[in-house]
């Protein structure tokens, strides 16, 4: 079986954060996971360009913009056999938030996209272990409220510098039910009941080489989570 990388576009502002998504699938790669690289066959809530934070007048679809990350090999989410894969990986960016779920626009009254809820949902009903990172701990809240499961998440510290309110992001996470826990760029958080392994990452204020280390911690643990 496989590790499921689910994308949500391509760039930080409106898909997938670019770093977290490559440095996740190098990761896999150095602990020989095989992985594929799924996306929901949607179109982008809408196109920002990176130089300057403007909207763009123009429709992209997720699944075709988050091949640019995969090289090419990308799978819809609808078309994938949750039997044959053996974890998660989300990576963040504003995808996530945007895409993937409306948390970006509606906060604790947002939707997860189907799909993508039937997916989390089989992980953590089949005891699959999930890495989540920087803003996606959010999705999996979502998911989770109401249900019997309460996941143990962080998207950073109050401690440490950060362009987000972590401490409300950790309100609204807790409001939902999940518990928060705050970590650094050197620390990840494992729930070992649910098998849900979250890091920051761009949550917080970090170097290139920290946020790898960073996400290079939650692939490692999942490896040593698959291996035993």
């Amino acid at each position: 079986m496989k590790v499921a990388v689910l994308l949500s576009g391509c760039g930080v502002y409106d898909g997938s954060e670019i770093h977290e998504s490559v440095f996740s699938l190098l990761s896999l790669a150095q602990n020989n996971l095989e992985y594929i690289c799924i996306a929901p066959d949607i179109k982008h809530h809408h196109i920002i360009n990176h130089t300057n934070g403007e909207e763009l007048s123009e429709e992209r679809s997720v699944l075709i913009e988050s091949s640019r990350i995969s090289r090419g090999a990308i799978t819809s989410v609808s078309k994938v056999n949750f039997d044959k894969i053996s974890s998660l990986v989300i990576p963040g960016g504003f995808g996530a938030a945007k895409n993937l779920s409306s948390w970006a626009f509606k906060g604790l009254d947002s939707e997860v996209l189907p799909e993508v809820k039937d997916l989390i949902f089989h992980c953590i009903e089949n005891k699959k272990p999930i890495v989540s990172l920087c803003i996606s701990p959010t999705i999996i809240a979502k998911v989770l409220e109401g249900s019997d499961y309460s996941a143990k998440l962080t998207v950073g510290s109050v401690n440490e510098k950060s362009e987000y309110n972590i401490s409300e992001i950790n309100d609204s996470l807790s409001s939902l039910g999940s518990q928060t826990e705050d970590k650094s760029l050197k620390e990840i958080s494992v729930d070992n009941r649910l098998k849900i392994i979250s890091a920051p990452c761009y949550m917080l204020d970090g170097k290139i080489d920290e946020i790898y280390n960073n996400t290079k911690m939650a692939i490692d643990k999942l490896s040593e989570i698959l291996s035993s």
